[in-house]
This record gives C-alpha cells, structure tokens and sequence, in this order.
C-alpha cells in the first residue's frame, strides 16, 4: 500500500519534520509520492573508498614504542591538565600551580609496577628539568605503548618529521575550518592553493598544526592529526590536496566553483556541486512521484538540501 513521502521523515525532530512537510507540499504533484526507507549513499554518492596519494602521504610518520624510546625523547604537554595523568605522590594538589601545559617534558626511563593481581604494569618516567613525573600505562608488561597512546601529550619527533615534510609544500584545501593568528576559528576556503610555511604541536585533540599563508600572504593553520592519533576527519586527505581539485572539476562553471570554495550553494546546483560545497550528508532519503524523483538531504547540524531528478530545489542552511 503506497505511503505519503512525508512519513519516511517523522524521525527528524519535529521542527525540522515540518519544514520538509512544508517543502514538499509547495512542490508539484504531490499527490502519490511513495516513500522509501533510509538508505545508504550509493556508489555515485560517496567518495571513492581506494587510497589516494593524499591517504599515504605521511604514512612513515608513525608513533614509536616506549622499548625504541631513548633517554632524552621529547614530548609537548598540551594543557596544564597534563599533570593529572601522573602519579598524584609526584604533584601538588593544584595542578595548576605546576603550569605544565606547554613545557616540553623528557622521557626519564621505564619501571614497573605489581598490581594487585600480581601482574606488572609499564611505568613511564618523565622529567621537567627539576621534577620527575611517573605514568601508569596500565599496560601489562612485555606488551608495547606507543608514543601516541599518552594523553595531553604529543611526541615532538613526530612533529618534527611532519614538519621537515610539509614545510615549503604548495598544497591545496581541502577545509574551510581555519584558525587565525590568534588561535581563532575562522571561516576559509576550500579547494585554494596556499604555502606550508610551518608546523607545530598541535593540542590534545590534533597533535599537529599546520602553518600555512594563502594567496594573499595571511597566515592561518590547520589542526591535523597524523598516525592513530585524534580523529580521521582531520587527516592531511582530509585537510589537504597535492594538487588542484578543480582539474578533476572543470566542467564546474567557474560562478559555482567558487560558490563551492566558499562553502555555499544555490538552487539548481547539483548533488555533486552540492556535496563539494557541504561535504557528505549524514542521511539521505530518497522517494518519487509519477514524474520526478526526490531526495532529501540531511546533515549533523540541522543542514538539509531538498533535490528533484538531482537538481537543489530547496534547502535549509
């Protein structure tokens, strides 16, 4: 038995229900719509899964074993919060007062702990140059903790390799979230050539960030992770291009293309054209009618595009 199109959509919040309702019976022919269930994107819809250049650039850069650690390796403590990972014997009750965050802390050595169960747990031993900080792994001994495994701090030879990389690359990007000079959120652009000119430790979420100027000479930066750290979403794929993605574009008019730079879209733009722009929807619900086919695009932060026979019609952004 047919179902109105509208039905696939009562699991949004009801706002947004509504405005879909609205949407679509403000388009034609209305009447006779079936409904689908969710679906996943199909393979038109989606990025191609197979490695690009971008996907194992940095691949050699990898996060070491504390057994390959030599006395001496240095590592970035992110936050004053870094001292809550050590052995409270080992600090003062306000960790504050200590002011780790943003020292540069040395590997000191390895020991070991009997737990109560009579297994022995890795122990990590760093020093500030007066103190020594002890760190439980809680990793049974004999197996392996990588450099990337310590939270709040960032190994800086893995910035270091990065930045020997990256430095004087020309890249694109691949993002339009950009911070400033002063470590501000701001709005950039996608798919512009710009000058890697740097690289840092990153913060507790992103272990690197990338110093980059852009064609008018400003400077901005990435956060970016590299190895098993932080997130996928903020790998240099993710981030970055080796080269100009409008050479795999150009039957995009030029008006869209910056549209799509600038992260905005437009009705009669297409899903392709619209998925630059925004990126990959989180749902997408597809239906049709006696003459049309629609579907309905929805994002994690209330986004959601309206096509028909895969053109925008309406959107809400």
């Amino acid at each position: 038995m047919k179902k109105y199109f509208s039905i696939s959509f009562l699991h949004y919040t009801p706002a947004l229900a509504v405005g879909v309702l609205v949407l679509l019976l403000l388009s034609s022919c209305f009447t006779g719509v079936e409904s689908t269930k969710k679906i996943e994107l199909s393979k038109e819809d989606i990025r191609q899964t197979k490695n690009t250049p971008e996907d194992t650039f940095l691949n050699k850069i990898i996060p070491t074993p504390h057994t390959e650690w030599e006395i001496g390796k240095k590592f970035f403590a992110t936050d004053n919060r870094t001292a809550l990972i050590f052995n409270t014997n080992h600090i003062t009750s306000d960790y504050e007062k200590l002011g780790l965050g943003g020292k540069t802390l040395s590997f000191a050595g390895t020991d070991y702990q009997t737990m109560l169960d009579g297994s022995k747990s890795i122990v990590l031993k760093f020093s500030d140059g007066r103190n020594i900080f002890i760190f439980n792994t809680k990793q049974n001994a004999g197996q392996l903790f990588y450099s990337s495994e310590i939270p709040l701090m960032i190994d800086l030879e893995m910035v270091d390799s990065a930045k020997q990389i990256l430095v004087g690359l020309r890249l694109w990007t691949m993002s339009s979230l950009w911070y400033d000079v002063n470590g501000e959120k701001t709005s950039g652009q996608k798919f512009v050539p710009i000058s890697i000119i740097d690289v840092l430790p990153g913060d507790k979420v992103f272990p690197i960030k990338v110093i980059f100027k852009d064609s008018s000479e400003n400077t901005y930066s990435m956060l970016m992770n590299i190895g098993n750290s932080g997130v996928d979403s903020r790998s240099f794929a993710n981030l970055f291009s080796l080269s100009d993605p409008y050479e795999k574009y150009t039957h995009i008019d030029s008006e869209i293309w910056n549209l799509i730079q600038n992260g905005q879209i437009r009705n009669g733009m297409t899903k392709e054209e619209c998925r630059l722009s925004l990126g990959s929807p989180k749902e997408v619900n597809k239906g049709h009618n006696y003459s049309s086919t629609l579907e309905l695009w929805q994002y994690t932060d209330g986004v959601y595009l309206q096509f028909q026979d895969g053109l925008l019609v309406n959107f809400r952004q």
